[in-house]
């Protein structure tokens, strides 16, 4: 190739810059999040230990076993630790979100039962596929499950003698399709719509109604099958003492994960105390948080601490003073 030694010392030095703006970023981001939760070091003193204690996890990779110690690490961090929190934050960005709001209009076993059939769907037709070997009868059964829990879930949802909030579109013309719709499609909506109203104005692009449903129903299910693949192909390497490591630290990022999510409060030391009550205000189904802290005047404190958990939501629709 003409002008190898050029090119040659481009590539690499690509590959350098990429390593170095690679490790800012993750340093910067670990070092902002301990600056922000209040730590009494100041972000010189944290900065220099990250990049110290970065310095010594990262010896072994200098050593002979190195490269492959590196192979197993890498491998397993992006095909099983990566994929998990990719899986989990559109999973619970969908699911969780405001789920007090979706219990209120369709009641808790309804709930409960739906999303047992979402996510259970995922489970039940990754263990088929597998097991048969035929991907085929895996898709039939994690379909069918989740098709059966639907039912179910919408039948014990139309039930719920409760004030029907208004649904977009044609699933708002009957009481048991507006159930549906909220089991299946109220939180990634209405994240949109909050969101909209932080990321959407001026002239900022917003977000479109169709990405919440391409989260979960299409990302979702796709991720657990590509986090499934991995564990067969440890298992034609478990032999590997660097494999199995770099397998079971991307099992202990996960648990962390799992932790952060069963048992938040252990993690409110990285949060700043003044943001530690976000996401514990009241809501109202069918209203954005932008409309309730400003157009409604909706106070959360008077919420919490007068209707508790009656009404809608955790709070009731009275509690709110419409300025």
């Amino acid at each position: 190739m003409p002008g190898a030694n050029f090119w040659a010392v481009l590539l690499f030095f690509t590959l350098v810059v990429l390593g170095f703006s690679s490790a800012f970023v993750m340093l910067d981001a670990t070092a902002t999040l301990l600056v922000d939760s209040g730590i009494k070091y100041s972000r010189p003193v944290i900065v220099t230990f990250l990049t110290v204690l970065s310095f010594l996890m990262c010896l072994p990779y200098c050593t002979e076993f190195g490269y492959y110690l590196l192979d197993g690490i890498d491998r397993w961090i992006n095909n099983v630790a990566l994929i998990f929190v990719v899986w989990a934050e559109v999973v619970s960005a969908t699911t969780v979100y405001r789920c007090d709001d979706v219990v209120a209009q369709t009641g808790r076993p309804a709930f409960l039962v739906y999303n047992l059939g979402y996510l259970g769907g995922q489970v039940v037709g990754v263990a088929v596929a597998h097991g048969t070997g035929r991907p085929e009868f895996g898709a039939a059964a994690g379909i069918g499950l989740y098709v059966a829990c639907c039912v179910v879930s919408t039948a014990l949802a139309a039930a719920k003698l409760t004030p029907v909030v208004p649904v977009p579109g044609v699933l708002g013309r009957s009481k048991i399709t507006s159930k549906f719709w909220f089991l299946a499609f109220y939180s990634g909506n209405q994240l949109r719509r909050d969101l909209n109203v932080v990321v959407g104005g001026g002239r900022n692009w917003r977000i479109p109604a169709f990405l919440p449903v391409l989260l979960r129903y299409v990302s979702g299910p796709i991720l657990a099958i590509i986090f499934s693949f991995a564990y067969p192909e440890f298992y034609t390497l478990r032999h590997d003492p660097l494999m199995i490591t770099g397998f079971a630290l991307a099992h202990v990022g996960m648990v962390l994960v799992l932790a952060g999510c069963v048992a938040p409060r252990y993690y409110d030391k990285l949060i700043p105390r003044h943001r530690r009550i976000e996401g514990t205000e009241a809501t109202v189904p069918g209203e954005t948080r932008g409309r309730l802290r400003g157009g409604m005047g909706c106070r959360a404190v008077g919420v919490m601490g007068i209707v508790g958990r009656r009404g809608w939501g955790r709070g009731g629709v009275g509690a709110c003073l419409v300025a």
